[in-house]
């Protein structure tokens, strides 16, 4: 067993392996630079350790430069699309499996070794990438295929493929001065290693916050097992007689929504809500660092601002669209917001019996549940005896994709993973043919980053007539059951992990040569697949087959149901209000022309909320320095993007519904072919014309959240 090595626990072990020749270099058994025996290919998680990370990628970065060269040395005379465009798109393939990895174990795992490997993989593959965009040679080549594509007989997709790797040149400075191009390579190595060190501080002051109560009378209102699931954490960390109480595992949440303590609540929300933003994991400098060299880059490439460079290749396009799309949502939401918070203040003072009450954010959730019980009766606190994850997986999530797709997932046993509490699947289409592998990773667990996701550790690809399948990974942080319970969801994990699947789907079904473009979607249409696959959730039908209570076996009864239907509305406009402000807190920290002074992020937020007049008590759902998003993440300038893709889920599912049958063969057919199989073989919206027969509207969506009138 390997004790110095904290990468994976103490599971992991060495290669026992020898030698193996690659790319005329000898490799002593790093599983990450020979082929695995293990089905599919899988990455061999059971004998990957920290020290093989680095040589994977360097190799991979060294097969990189030699594929670079060879295509360097054409002359643009005879440049094609088979001989420049083709192995530009897979001259980095031997960096796929490392980099993935690295990121998987980073997102899923953490770890000081991780983190260093990260920013150093980061600086060296970031070098590697700007030196062949910056490459004028390189350029020179692209340049040359693109001015003679209309005389080179290329299909459509070889059109579009090209087009997109012209203009991936030119947004990456192709066309810059020596001295731009210099100044461009430090500012993406700096942007780069900020983004990753301000996603750490995050997890990092997530995880090892603690509040230790010492006088039980504080826990009144919380469930007996989360009192001792407290217990359990205090004494992990060796403290006997009190609770410890945290931000992770659902503790946040419990205490928020059930915590009688006013004064309890109140500390936990002003920590929560101040996170990273004073101590070792301060996030304020950082934050402003990162907008203001994503403007200076911007800025040189010939842009206005960061956001009208990123949005240039999404759907909405400018940042102007998107303000057009969520300003009314964001006017609708808060008119809604302000009668649901007089309702819910008065609701308080009753309940309270103190006419003097005021409400509080760290009281919205406390009486929240308390109105909601009082409007929908108590039989709602019981669903989650309903949504039992086995059930929800297997007779929910998995059955809906059979029913649409024919696509069938069977656990297998015999794949490597990194932790025991990774699951393995086998997906096959109707006709059994493989789809891939899905690695499920769905429970809290110490050094997992917060949120949910799904992510590739290997694409689809084709070279001729060998398919490589893809491995598809999803990760959630759901609450953890006590030993010897059962695991038990919540309504919003239940909502989470069919949204991950759905992009789970988007990765086994998309089909195409070329990975620069084929499987790819625009950021503001990623979210269509997941989105679109959580409207199955709550449908009866669905419900009726997945939901059965743990004890007796029996199915959820209609008169539940039909409840929690009537209650799915309630308080929305309290809830949409907080999103919208916070996707157009990441438009406005994106859109500035000038460098921001100072790292004040709280006077920023301030005053972005009083420009755009929201509500005195609009809570954002993130703020600036735990805005993993857009800081740390791939959304800056696009976390819009979930308002966007609710346009076009609500609009497309209405698809479904309009045939009378929500599994309507038809229409699955239709939505595979032109959204997911054929993801990137046109313009999004093009594609999406084909699928739906017409543009997307908007007023479904307001009908759905009743902000129409």
């Amino acid at each position: 067993m390997i004790r110095s090595l904290p990468l994976v626990r103490r599971t992991l072990f060495l290669s026992v392996c020898g030698l193996f020749l690659f790319s005329g270099r000898l490799f002593a058994g790093n599983p990450l630079l020979m082929p695995s025996e293990a089905p599919y290919g899988a990455p061999r998680f059971d004998r990957i350790h920290a020290a093989d990370i680095m040589p994977a990628i360097e190799e991979g970065i060294r097969a990189y430069k030699a594929g670079i060269a060879k295509i360097r040395a054409l002359d643009p005379a005879e440049a094609t699309f088979e001989n420049v465009v083709v192995p530009l798109d897979r001259a980095d393939s031997l960096l796929d499996v490392p980099r993935a990895v690295l990121g998987y174990l980073k997102s899923n795992f953490g770890g000081d070794s991780v983190i260093r490997i990260s920013l150093e993989s980061a600086q060296l593959t970031g070098e590697a990438y700007d030196a062949v965009t910056l490459d004028t040679a390189i350029f020179r080549l692209v340049k040359a295929v693109y001015d003679r594509r209309d005389a080179a007989g290329l299909d459509s997709l070889q059109l579009r493929t090209l087009g997109k790797v012209y203009r991936s040149y030119i947004r990456g400075g192709a066309l810059c001065t020596p001295g731009q191009k210099e100044r461009l390579k430090e500012l993406n190595r700096e942007i780069s290693l900020k983004r990753i060190r301000h996603g750490q501080n995050i997890t990092q002051a997530t995880q090892e916050f603690v509040l230790y109560v010492q006088d039980s009378s504080l826990l009144d209102g919380l469930a007996g097992t989360t009192r001792q699931r407290f217990a359990r954490n205090a004494a992990r960390q060796g403290h006997q007689g009190v609770w410890a109480v945290g931000f992770t595992n659902g503790d946040y949440a419990s205490v928020m929504a059930s915590a009688t303590n006013r004064d309890l609540r109140r500390r936990l929300y002003e920590a929560y809500t101040s996170r990273c933003m004073d101590g070792k994991y301060d996030n304020r400098q950082l934050s402003v660092d990162i907008v203001n060299l994503r403007l200076e880059r911007a800025r040189m490439l010939g842009y206005e601002n960061y956001a009208a460079y990123t949005l240039e290749t999404n759907m909405a396009g400018t940042p102007e669209k998107v303000r057009e799309l969520l300003l009314p949502l964001k006017d609708a939401a808060a008119g809604k917001g302000r009668a649901e918070r007089a309702e819910l203040e008065a609701f308080a003072v009753k309940y309270e019996r103190d006419s003097a009450f005021r409400l509080e954010p760290w009281d919205v959730a406390f009486y929240s549940g308390k109105l909601r019980k009082a409007k929908f009766g108590s039989e709602l606190g019981r669903m989650r005896n309903y949504l039992f994850f086995d059930n929800v997986l297997n007779d929910g999530v998995f059955y809906v994709a059979n029913r649409l797709f024919g696509i069938t997932l069977t656990q297998r046993t015999d794949i490597p993973v990194f932790h025991p509490d990774v699951l393995t699947f086998e997906a096959k289409d109707a006709e059994g043919r493989p789809l891939g592998l899905l690695y499920l990773d769905c429970f809290v667990r110490k050094g997992k980053r917060g949120g949910a996701w799904c992510s590739r550790l290997r694409g689809y690809s084709c070279a001729g007539e060998r398919e490589v399948l893809p491995l598809v990974t999803i990760s959630c942080n759901f609450s953890r059951a006590a030993e010897g319970r059962p695991k038990l969801l919540s309504t919003s994990e239940v909502k989470t992990l069919f949204h991950e699947f759905g992009h789970a789907l988007a990765g086994f079904l998309s089909r195409g040569p070329y990975p620069q473009v084929t499987g790819s979607f625009p950021r503001d249409m990623v979210e269509l697949p997941s989105q679109l696959n959580e409207h199955w959730a709550w449908e009866p039908e669905v419900m009726k087959h997945y939901a059965r209570d743990y004890e007796t076996g029996r199915p959820i009864p209609d008169a539940l149901i039909a409840k929690f239907k009537e209650s799915e509305n309630f308080l929305k406009g309290l809830y949409l209000t907080d999103f919208y402000a916070t996707a157009l807190l990441d438009l406005e920290w994106h859109t500035v022309l000038r460098p921001v002074e100072g790292c004040d992020v709280a006077a920023f937020e301030r005053a972005f909320l009083k420009r755009y007049d929201f509500p005195e008590h609009t809570a954002l759902r993130f703020r600036t320095t735990y805005y993993n998003h857009i800081f740390a993440s791939s959304y800056p300038a696009q976390y819009y993007s979930y308002t966007w893709s609710a346009v076009l889920d609500t609009d497309a599912f209405a698809a479904f519904t309009g045939t009378g049958d929500i599994f309507d063969p038809e229409t699955a057919r239709r939505y595979r072919r032109h959204i997911l199989t054929e993801a990137g073989y046109d313009e999004p919206l093009a594609q999406y014309v084909r699928f739906r027969g017409a543009v997307p509207d908007v007023k479904p969506l307001m009908r759905r959240y009743g902000l129409a009138e």
